[in-house]
């Protein structure tokens, strides 16, 4: 069976099962709560400063007050979301859950996952308070130390879709399906042309479950379309229509919506300098708790 450490550590499972650990001496105050030495001695290197075991402390102050407001807003996690962390440490040390819940230390495996799915909720709840948003100086000074390139753009598409893939054929038995799949859309088609909207004609008719937007997609990457799209638009202005294709077992008409470039690199930028706004927000979230708490620290025992 695999060393129940191993799992430990794959997950940063905080707590010490180090039996060399020093006395379990008091070492801190938070509140109501006593913090030992056992609980920083895992992290403890022999090289280790007096400096970097009090921040030691301090991060496991910050913990206790997070834990705190946790039982104080009675989160917890989703079952669904324990189990699929229990799952996945199975998965990665090569047991199956049963395994996992049959070793000695899967009670505290357990724990550690709640803690660390209920302190990612207590974040989330504070960050509900946070109004984030980015300035163009902070996004023009960010691309100053690290542009963009040609590489990092990627073209988009938006489209318009009628897709048919069955027709009555009662009345027609001398035609084929797809003959008269072809006939219906470019009477539909021709209806657009005249002025009926496309929208409209989509919702009426397409067989596809974009029907319920008027046959309007989300941005599509183009590079990633089927080879038969890529033809189509290939040959397309914005908003004309396509004749009738087949693609897959349906036949469809297609217009163009819309046409940009977007700059992935600056999407990244972006989502990178919102989330160091939001990590900031919540260090300053759990200072301001430090503030209104008792706390005392006996350094002199480190």
């Amino acid at each position: 069976m695999t060393n129940p450490m191993k799992i430990l550590f794959a997950f940063a499972l905080i707590f010490s099962l180090n039996s060399l650990a020093a006395p379990n001496s008091i070492v801190a105050i938070v509140n109501d709560e006593l913090i030992t030495f056992d609980a920083i001695s895992a992290k403890i290197r022999p090289t280790s400063t007096k400096a970097e075991k009090i921040k030691l402390i301090d991060n496991q102050i910050n913990l206790v007050l997070q834990l705190e407001k946790i039982q104080k807003f009675g989160i917890k996690p989703k079952l669904s979301s324990v189990n699929a962390m229990l799952s996945n440490i199975a998965s990665q040390n090569s047991l199956t859950l049963a395994q996992l819940q049959a070793n000695a230390q899967y009670d505290e495996i357990l724990e550690n996952i709640n803690q660390q799915l209920s302190l990612r909720g207590l974040k989330q709840l504070v960050l509900q308070e946070a109004d984030i948003k980015l300035s163009q100086a902070e996004i023009d000074t960010a691309l100053a130390k690290n542009p963009s390139n040609s590489d990092n753009f990627n073209k988009q598409i938006k489209i318009a879709q009628i897709v048919i893939s069955s027709v009555d054929q009662t009345d027609s038995l001398l035609q084929s399906k797809d003959s008269l799949i072809q006939q219906f859309l470019i009477e539909l088609s021709d209806k657009i042309n005249a002025g009926t909207s496309f929208s409209s004609l989509a919702k009426l008719h397409s067989q596809d479950p974009s029907y319920k937007s008027g046959g309007e997609s989300e941005w599509l990457d183009e590079n990633r379309l089927p080879a038969v799209f890529k033809q189509q638009i290939s040959q397309l202005k914005t908003d004309e229509l396509s004749p009738p294709f087949q693609a897959g077992q349906a036949w469809r008409i297609i217009k163009i919506i819309d046409k940009r470039s977007v700059d992935n690199h600056l999407i990244a930028l972006k989502s990178q300098l919102v989330q160091s706004k939001k990590n900031t927000f919540f260090n300053d979230w759990v200072k301001a708790l430090r503030k209104n708490a008792y706390i005392e620290i006996f350094d002199h025992k480190l």
